[in-house]
């Protein structure tokens, strides 16, 4: 009788030939390298995407905040850029208040035009950055409160409606449909019904406490003043950014000036001229020393703005910016936004 292993032939192992493991060792590092390209190319295209999402948010951001407030360029509540227009304070013919021109524009070409100003609230000691532009956009913001009774023109004491957010030390002006006067809260009471806009004390202070109208018999309304600027300097991560600065608040870093949002590698501005005062815009001109700023109805801004890596593109790109043709210093990725704003108050 035969046994299992009689009747089962017998079979010699074999291994791989050295032809075979080299064709499999090549078709091997064929599906690696294909597997890798894929992988780069997916992830080179994600960096891309990314990088122009991240500009695109940043544009839009910037745009927006920057946009709100050209818009209310020159507010006066129901006065509008209508009616009389009265400033109280001390120094209001610098840049911080200032608030009888709600627009101030700077062309930073071969050099500034007009000239950055030093005085308080100016720009000369901001390090912006050269080739650059910049804004101070003023304004009355936010809500109000009622005015009830002001015993006379030039008593320094106004009853107001409560609640409200004034505090001692607010730049505010009191508007109705016929006038309006800036001046600074010098005191409050504690239910915060009584404002005192009195003379020699606060920074800066009033020049004089007569408010020239009568604003509790013709439905006045007290409202906080602003004054901003905005500009491209160097940021936090080392790109240049746009800032925002409140000209009447004191510099602190960190603070004032903040910045907006980074990689806005530059900012040019065109100021729309209404010559004739029938809201239309007649023609678009950078800031010159003898532009009447007056006439500006609308705002034209252009901003450069840059990916976050550098590397992003095959090769240095070209892109048109402020009507000239530029080749990028480096290889990020690089997009001009443009938007025309109105200045409602001039258009009104």
């Amino acid at each position: 009788m035969k046994t299992a292993t009689q009747l089962m032939p017998c079979v010699r192992q074999r291994g791989f030939s050295l032809v075979e493991l080299m064709i499999a060792m090549t078709i091997g590092f064929i599906v690696l390298a294909g597997i890798g390209y894929l992988y780069l190319e997916s992830r080179q295209a994600f960096r891309s995407m990314d990088n122009l999402s991240r500009m695109q948010e940043s544009a839009r951001y910037a745009l927006e905040i920057m946009s709100r407030d050209i818009r209310m360029a020159g507010y006066r509540g129901c006065a509008s850029s209508s009616g009389d227009f009265h400033n109280t304070l001390k120094d209001s013919g610098t840049s911080a208040y200032n608030f009888g021109l709600p627009i101030s524009g700077y062309d930073g070409g071969a050099g500034w035009t007009p000239a950055l100003p030093a005085d308080t609230g100016g720009l000369s000691g901001l390090s912006i950055l050269a080739g650059t532009d910049a804004i101070v956009l003023r304004s009355a913001f936010g809500g109000g409160a009622t005015v009830t009774k002001q015993p006379g023109n030039s008593s320094a004491d106004l009853k107001v409606t409560t609640p409200n957010d004034l505090a001692i030390d607010d730049i505010v002006m009191v508007t109705n449909c016929k006038a309006a006067t800036v001046f600074q809260v010098t005191n409050l009471n504690v239910s915060k019904d009584n404002v005192v806009h009195n003379v020699g004390t606060g920074i800066p202070g009033n020049l004089s406490k007569d408010l020239v109208e009568n604003y509790s018999a013709s439905g006045g309304e007290i409202i906080k003043m602003q004054s901003k600027s905005y500009f491209i300097r160097t940021g936090a991560s080392g790109r240049p950014a746009l800032w925002q600065f409140d000209n009447y608040k004191p510099v602190v870093a960190g603070v004032n000036p903040a910045e907006i949002t980074e990689g806005v590698e530059n900012m040019q501005i065109q100021y729309g001229i209404d010559t004739n005062a029938d809201g239309i815009v007649e023609s678009y001109t950078p800031a010159t020393a003898a532009l009447d700023w007056n006439q500006v109805a609308a705002v034209r801004i252009s901003l450069l703005v840059t990916g976050n890596d550098d590397n992003i593109a095959t090769s240095k790109q070209k892109y048109n910016y402020n009507g000239a043709l530029v080749e990028a210093p480096d290889q990020r990725l690089r997009q001009v936004f443009t938007t025309t704003i109105s200045v409602r108050n001039r258009t009104q």
